[in-house]
């Protein structure tokens, strides 16, 4: 679409092709199943009606293949988006026998639309906590507005399990694909989960965590690191 000749643009007359490039680009990267409803030419110029829907079939193996830690943060957001209502998890639920500081992440397109995360637990167990951050990240997260009914079908999700962070003496025991990293001075603290895209040298995980604290480089500060299991 993107090479078609000026030249037998103008000669065409088109008037549609601009939409069509803006359209398809929106579309990009997805998988469409396009039908033609109708093309006319009733006074002499070419009417197009189409439907260009995503196909929903990956995100169907998506979610048939949820872990149980992602099957209850996407209940937990449909839930509240849709009902206003805190669901109980399940009472044989492993869950509820552990404890840890947890982050929710929530994507549409691979972009972020919401990220809540505590450092240490603050819920009574593992269950309590994922469904109070995915909350959080959906309805909450000052970045962002809250998450539409409408939205929910398109939302990925993934729930970062925490270890507890351990103090280190200074960058050379960090690894950005391996570790987390909180820095922190006095009252000033900053964290950044590991594994992320675009985050490949420790001097660029340390200057994004510090930036998130508020702490000049030049400045002293603690670093402590910590391991994360990823759930999708």
């Amino acid at each position: 679409i993107l090479s078609i000749d000026n030249r037998l643009l103008a000669e065409a007359g088109e008037c549609g092709y601009r939409s069509i490039v803006i359209c398809l680009g929106i579309l990009d990267g997805q998988s469409v199943q396009p039908e033609i409803i109708s093309y006319e030419a009733p006074f002499g110029v070419g009417y197009l009606v189409a439907d260009l829907t995503p196909k929903d079939t990956e995100m169907k193996k998506n979610r048939e293949a949820e872990s149980e830690l992602v099957q209850l943060a996407r209940t937990t957001l449909e839930t509240f988006v849709r009902h206003k209502e805190i669901i109980e998890p399940h009472s044989g639920s492993p869950l509820l026998a552990q404890q840890a500081g947890v982050f929710v992440s929530l994507k549409i397109n691979g972009q972020l639309r919401g990220c809540i995360g505590t450092i240490a637990p603050v819920q009574d167990n593992l269950a309590a906590e994922i469904v109070e951050n995915t909350i959080s990240a959906g309805v909450y997260d000052p970045r962002f507005p809250p998450v539409t009914v409408e939205e929910l079908p398109l939302i990925e999700y993934s729930v970062d399990v925490l270890s507890p962070p351990e103090a280190i003496s200074g960058p050379g025991e960090l690894d950005p694909k391996k570790y987390g990293v909180i820095v922190q001075k006095g009252g000033r603290k900053g964290l950044l989960l590991p594994d992320l895209d675009g985050v490949d040298t420790v001097e660029r995980q340390l200057s994004i965590a510090l930036e998130k604290a508020g702490i000049m480089p030049e400045e002293s500060y603690r670093i402590s690191r910590f391991l994360v299991t990823r759930y999708y």
